[in-house]
């Protein structure tokens, strides 16, 4: 059991950074900051959709029916994050060779992955179910019993859905597997599943609607559908001591059985992820290109991005969903515009394109960790006779090649679906370089001045590095006065033009400081990054 146990230990210290001691003051602080912060909004959000919730179902005395809908989505939300994580964290671990090189039965290499998976799922899940039990003891009287099941379900509540998950991820780290391109596969999936998770979270207030209306029939539909959510309200209402103690057999019996089923198939999966394939073109003579300094690094950059899921889904996000608000805009314009009559749309409508755009562009962070992923790698770089200007520029470019065809593609469509006017069409073109390069020259710097240098995984550095949290910060409020700023221009008697070129100029003198910024002081910082190391 001690084996076990500091198996356990050292994998979770690895690859989920839950037991690290030894950490520096600073870091630690920066750390538990970040986390305590998304950690507050998660509980907070939960909170104030339940309270909602209970308050409509009140007056029926049916507020037991918040449990179950709020169990199935938890469930929902949790078996999300399992797909995302499952990947990592069952079938590509870093650690795979180490433990399997130990005279450790496979058995329990496998039950300490499950457990790892159990624990990120537990700790993901809890955001959301303390709040929910805190909202409704607090709107309905409970005894003793009720806080017992709680403790039991919120416990028991992550099997499910790491059943699920893992059995969608081993599909698709399996169908991956059968690809060159692995990370882009995985990435697609990814992606797929946010823009559900997205579409669900826009239309929350929607279901809960519907829920209130038929309230009693959803319910039973919950708990045909769904055994946990329809048990976890009845134990709440009447408890049992019997329908308890089914509720635990039936999780336990279900995680033996599932972690008994993996066993017959996991390390041939495993061993799949990690072949390399070889294509035809590599039975070619070996033939050697040359090319620019310039060209080099940003093919450089371009690989770093696609090889890594983590920084495509991070970092592309604020692109794709610029895109589907154009598309939904072409699409639903009509049936919406009558409700903003006031805000005289279609005579202002360039000026609320570009509005779009800001916010694609200050949302979209790429650059902002392009700097510490170069990791320990940093004293390769620096040995090349390449200046660290070109070598900041080329994170500039390969940056505006991920996102200017984007914002053009989305911009021509408004432009073929509404018939702006031309010098309307160049001045929004030129915003759509000038927008984005803004973005991606502060992100540079602020990459600069707070580099993360040593990290265990690319995660660590997209999402939380504390580069990564100022560089969104700044983008959001870049995009709230850029939009303040347009819609005081379109209540003037200005013209679109004259106010597309106000914004244009303002844009290009902030790309002309920061670029001489980057120059100036950005290539001493970089030059002096060993210091962080």
């Amino acid at each position: 059991m001690k084996k076990i146990w500091s198996l356990i230990k050292a994998c979770m210290t690895n690859d989920m950074s839950i037991f690290k001691i030894k950490t520096a003051g600073k870091s630690k602080k920066e750390k538990f900051f970040i986390i305590g912060i998304v950690s507050l909004i998660f509980m907070l959000s939960t909170y104030s959709y339940a309270d909602t919730l209970i308050e409509e179902l009140a007056p029926n005395h049916l507020e037991y029916i918040a449990l179950s809908v709020f169990t199935i989505f938890i469930a929902i939300f949790t078996l999300i994050e399992g797909v995302y994580k499952s990947g990592s964290m069952l079938f590509n671990s870093k650690d795979d060779d180490l433990l399997l090189s130990l005279p450790i039965k496979k058995s329990t290499i496998l039950f300490v992955r499950i457990f790892k998976f159990y624990v990120f799922e537990l700790l993901f899940s809890m955001l959301f179910t303390i709040s929910l039990v805190i909202c409704y003891a607090l709107h309905v009287k409970v005894g003793f019993s009720f806080y017992v099941t709680s403790l039991i379900v919120c416990l028991l509540l992550p099997i499910i859905p790491i059943v699920i998950s893992s059995i969608v991820g081993a599909l698709i780290t399996w169908i991956s597997s059968k690809f060159r391109l692995k990370n882009i596969v995985q990435t697609v999936f990814t992606m797929i599943l946010f823009l559900g998770l997205f579409y669900l979270s826009f239309n929350l207030n929607i279901f809960m609607e519907r829920i209130v209306q038929n309230s009693s029939s959803i319910f039973e539909v919950i708990s045909k559908v769904y055994y946990p959510a329809g048990a976890y309200a009845s134990l709440a209402i009447n408890f049992s001591f019997l329908a308890l103690l089914k509720f635990i057999i039936f999780h336990l019996l279900l995680i033996f059985f599932f972690i008994f089923g993996l066993s017959k198939i996991y390390f041939n999966i495993n061993s799949d992820v990690k072949k390399v394939k070889i294509g035809k073109k590599h039975n070619k003579k070996l033939v050697i290109k040359s090319s620019s300094q310039t060209k080099s690094l940003i093919k450089k950059e371009l690989n770093t991005f696609f090889q890594t899921p983590v920084f495509i889904v991070n970092a592309g996000f604020g692109t794709l969903i610029f895109l589907i608000v154009i598309v939904a805009i072409i699409v639903k314009f009509d049936s919406v515009s009558s409700a903003f009559i006031d805000l005289n749309i279609m005579t202002r409508l360039p000026l609320y394109a570009a509005i779009i755009l800001a916010m694609g562009s200050f949302t979209t962070s790429i650059t902002s960790s392009m700097v510490s992923l170069e990791g320990r790698n940093y004293y390769l770089l620096k040995s090349l006779p390449v200046s660290a200007r070109k070598v900041l520029m080329a994170k500039v470019f390969a940056s505006m090649l991920l996102t200017v065809p984007f914002f053009t593609l989305g911009d021509i469509l408004l432009f073929v679906r509404f018939k702006i006017q031309l010098i309307s069409i160049i001045l929004i073109l030129l915003l759509t370089i000038s927008m984005p390069l803004i973005s991606h020259f502060i992100g540079l710097i602020i990459n600069l001045k707070f580099p993360k240098l040593e990290f265990e995984n690319a995660a660590e550095v997209v999402k939380q590095s504390i580069s990564s949290l100022v560089s969104v910060m700044i983008g959001f409020v870049l995009f709230t006065l850029t939009a303040l700023l347009l819609y005081k221009l379109s209540k003037t008697n200005m013209s679109n033009e004259m106010a597309l070129l106000i914004l244009n100029v303002i844009c290009l003198l902030i790309d002309a400081s920061l670029y001489y910024y980057l120059i100036k002081r950005g290539t001493y910082l970089f030059n002096h990054l060993e210091s962080k190391l």
